[in-house]
């Protein structure tokens, strides 16, 4: 039997990964309900004539494949939705970290979710340098679920989130969520994903 050696820098770099999905749904939405809460802040379209881009439609489509699940369809479903809008880069983490960790959960507490996502503005857009100078957008969306999540820190089902979009082989795709503060990474780091 051969043995099988993972190196150090992908545990660490999974872990990280698992650490900033799991940041993103427990603590993020709290933030941002509170937030927008106080300041009675509504949706508003991405764009006034009502004109989607491909951008926007990625990210919707991608915040939409992530946040409906159900338990009963399994979780390869759910990993098949997710890498259909998905980036390849994208697709590789959910299937080797969010998706088995997150899945776990959501089957035990046999949630099943829908979810209406609105795009409330396009707050960034510049190029991926790491991706040879893709195009990329971050959207702010508007996420409402059916139902909450088992692993919220506080059960909530309306919450905004941010959508990292990169232009792939010509198409828009699904990267993944960010926090506030990688959003301000991303500002000040010329465009690492």
């Amino acid at each position: 039997m051969s043995e099988i050696v993972i190196p150090k820098r992908y545990i660490i770099l999974s872990l990280v990964l698992i650490a900033l999905v799991a940041a993103a749904i427990w603590f993020a939405p709290q933030l941002y309900a509170g937030s927008l809460a106080q300041a009675g802040e509504a949706v508003k379209p991405a764009s006034p004539s009502g004109d989607r881009s491909q951008a926007e439609d990625a990210a919707l489509g991608g915040a939409k494949a992530f946040y409906t699940v159900d338990y009963a369809a399994g979780q390869q479903k759910w990993l098949d939705q997710l890498c259909s809008v998905s980036t390849q880069t994208g697709c590789i983490v959910y299937q080797n970290v969010i998706v088995p960790n997150l899945w776990s959960q959501l089957e035990e507490e046999k949630i099943a979710t829908t979810v209406v996502v609105s795009a409330q503005e396009k707050v960034q857009e510049q190029v991926a340098s790491t991706r040879n100078n893709a195009p990329m957008q971050i959207w702010r969306l508007q996420i409402h679920l059916s139902s909450p999540w088992p692993m919220q820190k506080e059960p909530i089902t309306d919450f905004p989130a941010l959508a990292l979009v990169i232009k792939e082989d010509g198409t828009w795709k699904f990267e993944r969520f960010l926090t506030e503060e990688e959003l301000q990474a991303f500002s000040t780091d010329g465009g690492k994903p």
